[in-house]
């Protein structure tokens, strides 16, 4: 049987979906692991603020964190903030600025919190 010049794609095209499905599922369970983390023990470490005055000047905003965003569940009002306090360590801020069902993360610390609520310690440069 003779095969046609593109007949070779369709003998790799399962393999290449194989391994892509691979990487893309371990990107997920990567992620996953650390967002538990961080609704573990991260969460321990994120201080909740209510006013801006007391970040302001002297903290790095992160992003803000809209509770009515989440994709999975909406948390209740009870739940919020664990909520604001898991989603914070899980971008690495610690501080959260709450006003409604809305916050923002900030960065007050020397420097940004891992999932699991230790500080990220920059890689030592190259001299």
């Amino acid at each position: 049987m003779t095969r046609l010049p593109g007949d070779w794609r369709r003998g790799w095209a399962p393999l290449v979906t194989a391994l892509v499905s691979v990487a893309g599922c371990a990107h997920i369970n990567e992620a996953s692991q650390q967002h538990e983390l961080a609704r573990t023990q991260g969460k321990y470490h994120v201080e909740i603020a209510s006013d801006v005055e007391s970040v302001a000047g002297r903290c790095e905003f992160v992003r803000n964190i809209v509770a009515d965003d989440e994709p999975t569940f909406r948390p209740t009002d009870a739940e919020l903030p664990d909520y604001f306090r898991t989603e914070a360590a899980y971008i690495g801020a610690d501080t959260v600025v709450v006003r409604g069902r809305t916050a923002e993360a900030y960065i007050c610390g020397p420097g940004p919190l891992n999932p699991d609520g230790t500080r990220h310690t920059p890689d030592p440069n190259p001299h």
